[in-house]
């Protein structure tokens, strides 16, 4: 968000927010919090202290060790915001075997790529920002089929020694073929040529049993909650 919509990033002393705007589309909402094993009463002081203009809309992403607790839950419940949704972060050591197989997953070099596969992947709503073009730290793949683009991952690698999966998308007319498996393992081979060290991911019900067959195992948990009354 950072790269393709200028979003802003702050340290608030424990607390983190990143600020969107209505720049990045799809994002119901201009702020996000994030906290890490922290204690709620603090989080709770601490965006409510944080300037916000009239109408902004915002979340409060909660990382902890463990699967959520009902404790944890009451808290957040009782300084006035609404639970929504647990997800799992996992992780998996680099490097790791990548056979080859299937060869129609293309890393991207230029805006024509990503037009290309921008054409394709308009038939589920999905869109590969161009802005993140040239951008180092930014990797981006698509899988090709029927002479068109059927899904794209990115491979993220800002944090040294780290690859983040920030995307992980197959139409779904093509689903259940293998193709995200495929595109996985795209990104686990330029992980390793890159001397990458560990791939993380956060991961959705939908995609939970590829990426255990892929060896990724659990790393921490992100909970999601709105103020009470916010609709998002």
């Amino acid at each position: 968000y950072q790269v393709a919509y200028q979003s802003r990033y702050e340290d608030l002393g424990g607390v983190r927010v990143s600020y969107y705007g209505n720049k990045a589309p799809g994002v119901p909402f201009q702020m996000e919090f994030l906290a890490v094993d922290l204690d709620p009463i603090m989080v709770g002081a601490c965006i409510h202290s944080y300037p916000k203009k009239p109408g902004e809309k915002f979340v409060l992403s909660a990382f902890h060790s463990e699967p959520i607790r009902l404790e944890l839950k009451s808290q957040y419940q009782s300084l006035g915001y609404d639970f929504v949704e647990t997800a799992m972060i996992m992780g998996l050591p680099l490097p790791v075997k990548t056979p080859r197989g299937w060869t129609h997953v293309h890393k991207i070099g230029s805006l024509e790529e990503i037009e290309f596969a921008n054409q394709g992947l308009a038939l589920g709503g999905e869109h590969i920002p161009p802005q993140i073009h040239g951008d180092a730290h930014i990797l981006n793949f698509y899988a090709q089929l029927e002479h068109r683009a059927v899904g794209w991952t990115q491979l993220v690698t800002a944090y040294e020694g780290v690859g983040y999966v920030n995307q992980l998308y197959t139409l779904p007319v093509y689903r259940r073929r293998g193709i995200g498996a495929r595109m996985l393992r795209r990104a686990h081979q330029e992980a390793n040529h890159l001397g990458l060290r560990h791939m993380v991911l956060l991961a959705s019900e939908m995609g939970m049993s590829l990426y255990r067959r892929a060896g990724y195992q659990p790393l921490a948990y992100l909970s999601v909650f709105r103020p009470s009354g916010q609709a998002v």
